[in-house]
């Protein structure tokens, strides 16, 4: 059955991770067709390092598909039918200070764990909100797919300021990530696997892997993590930095077994080893301009002033880039397959506040995200997701509120902070270097 094509507007076009969605996007155009891609940045000067390449590619496999590429708000959102959203407020230099400033209290300098990931929250709440106001203005049916971080401060403080909005989609990549890794150990096709999950985004334990015949694969893959180091599906493309965060999932269950941590909960238990490995002179932010930049920049410059692709690589994502699709493909067409989603919790997790955003598996069809109930959580995971819970809640109500003491709260609760002091230090500097994107207001 052909297929209605649609028009979808990418923001935050100049991300590196836009090439491979392109080349993702053409090599799956059967399944969700396009007839009109506009490209949306603030930032026109970035993403005109991608921009040949980009545009190379829709010509050479889909040239039936119009290009526009825009800085302009209204021109990029009055008339799409879907926003692929992956915006990053403050780019790299705000990235870095998220990083590098925690590390100056002996705190975990992570992008969205910790005091840099409250830092990047903040400044994505109101990033995103101007966006959503924006495509809002004009139509109530375009579907917006919310892949910006930190997903769980973002899709919280999204579900408050538009509590009915169910075209609103927040999604992360991450557990789908690893249920590509988890496909290559056991050696099966990812796309018949299926899991069964619950948490908070970046914050979440799989605690089950079956197929679509009913095969349990959760027993075995336990069995190899506790025996065998944890590698990612693409451990040689991988710094050594992203391999021990791996290696750390197997850590974590040589203490508890019963269920696979996400391997962002290594920052949370394992916060004091890392900041020793970390070097405050030199982060991801770092790493990722020398390493998974340099290389998407360098293959994307060979199309320069070319008319045809000829030998130059298609970039394509395994991960990111389908999922991107997958989960537009599965709401325009109805098609309710099953991703690990976020979702407000109403009961899904039944000890667990029902206003909270949780991730749990569920599925995507033309009426949005339906999770599937989870059941209750046991006493451990309940009492560590009740106080990440605490830190997400009073993060967002200290932007809507410009309230610097829940501010305060929130980064004393996180727990890869607990201390008073600390918290008090690491903000006051990061509310020194945002004051273009947030401001906290002392009250009495």
């Amino acid at each position: 059955m052909k297929r209605t094509p649609h028009t979808i507007t990418i923001s935050g076009a100049g991300s590196c991770r836009t090439p491979a969605l392109i080349g993702t996007l053409m090599q799956m155009k059967d399944r969700f067709p396009v007839k009109k891609v506009i490209f949306f940045d603030k930032d026109l000067n970035r993403f005109g390092k991608i921009e040949d390449y980009c545009r190379l590619l829709l010509h050479t496999f889909s040239p039936e598909t119009e290009v526009v590429v825009t800085g302009d708000m209204d021109e990029a959102y009055c008339a799409c039918d879907f926003v692929f959203c992956q915006m990053r407020v403050g780019q790299n230099t705000m990235r870095s200070y998220d990083e590098k400033i925690p590390l100056k209290y002996g705190l975990v300098g992570q992008e969205t764990c910790g005091p840099g990931g409250f830092a990047y929250g903040m400044r994505s709440i109101g990033g995103m909100k101007e966006m959503v106001d924006c495509v809002r203005k004009y139509s109530k049916e375009t579907w917006i797919l919310n892949y910006t971080n930190p997903a769980a401060i973002v899709g919280l403080a999204l579900d408050r300021l538009y509590p009915d909005d169910h075209r609103l989609i927040n999604m992360c990549d991450q557990p789908y990530s690893m249920m590509v890794s988890f496909a290559k150990i056991l050696n099966v096709d990812v796309k018949t696997l299926r899991a069964r999950y619950f948490g908070l985004n970046h914050f979440g334990w799989f605690t089950a892997l079956y197929d679509t015949e009913g095969h349990d694969y959760f027993d075995t893959l336990r069995d190899y993590l506790m025996n065998h180091d944890f590698k990612p599906y693409n451990a040689e493309q991988r710094t050594k930095s992203w391999l021990d965060t791996y290696l750390r999932v197997n850590k974590m269950m040589n203490c508890v077994s019963e269920y696979i941590p996400t391997t962002y909960l290594q920052y949370y238990f394992y916060a004091d080893e890392i900041v020793k490995e970390s070097d405050p002179q030199f982060t991801r932010a770092d790493e990722t301009i020398l390493t998974r930049e340099k290389e998407v920049w360098d293959v994307c410059a060979l199309a320069r002033g070319k008319n045809e692709l000829g030998e130059i690589p298609v970039l394509t994502s395994p991960v990111f880039g389908s999922m991107m699709v997958e989960v537009a493909e599965s709401i325009a067409y109805d098609l309710n397959q099953e991703f690990i989603v976020m979702t407000r919790n109403t009961g899904l997790i039944d000890n667990f506040p029902a206003e909270a955003v949780v991730e749990v598996a569920g599925t995507l069809g033309k009426d949005g995200v339906r999770g599937i109930p989870y059941g209750p959580v046991k006493t451990f995971y309940k009492g560590l997701m009740e106080n990440q819970y605490a830190y997400e809640e009073l993060t967002c109500e200290a932007w809507m509120e410009k309230d610097y003491t829940k501010a305060l709260q929130a980064l004393t609760l996180n727990r890869t902070v607990n201390d008073f002091d600390k918290a008090k230090a690491v903000l006051d500097d990061l509310m020194e270097v945002n004051q273009d994107y947030w401001t906290l207001e002392k009250r009495d």
